[in-house]
């Protein structure tokens, strides 16, 4: 009789688990889901102060990395490709995510990044941009709204499909 009941509550726990990440999947995923960008980190590692305001005009990717991050390294070498290409300027922002700086020798000074690269040393700006992994790239539409979040390593195709479905 225990076991029955242990097994109905383990089946019940992982019934309520894979329907909370549904439900998170559908929030973060759902079409015509476009809300305003919220704002940028103040904190500069490199490049220029970048604000919201200032992207609007054209689609951007913001990236959301870290130094220990695995797939952030893996993808580094291919941001800085897609920030220098023609396609690219002017269109990355990375976002040093609660790693208090670390990005810039690891990241920034190893794959030679020229973009912005901003400092959110609470991760208060990527929980409002609702980051739950690393590497996320959330891509803003010309009216610096939110349209697209991908979790997982960019490509230089990945990054130019993505703003130019952005607009």
């Amino acid at each position: 009789m225990r076991r029955v009941l242990a097994r109905r509550l383990v089946a019940g726990s992982l019934a309520v688990a894979a329907a909370t990440l549904l439900a998170i999947g559908l929030v973060l995923h759902a079409p015509g889901g476009r809300h305003p960008a919220p704002a940028l980190p103040r904190s500069v590692l490199s490049g220029k102060p970048v604000t919201v305001a200032e992207l609007r005009g054209r689609a951007v990717a913001i990236a959301f990395v870290a130094s220990w991050c695995g797939p952030c390294h893996a993808e580094a070498a291919a941001l800085e490709r897609f920030a220098s290409s023609s396609s690219g300027k002017g269109r990355l922002v990375a976002v040093d995510y609660a790693d208090y700086g670390n990005v810039r020798g690891e990241l920034i000074g190893r794959y030679h990044w020229t973009f912005p690269v901003l400092g959110d040393q609470a991760g208060t700006t990527g929980d409002a941009y609702r980051v739950l992994h690393l590497p996320t790239t959330v891509i803003l539409d010309a009216a610096g709204d939110i349209v697209a979040r991908d979790s997982g390593q960019q490509t230089v195709a990945s990054l130019r499909r993505a703003l130019a479905d952005a607009g």
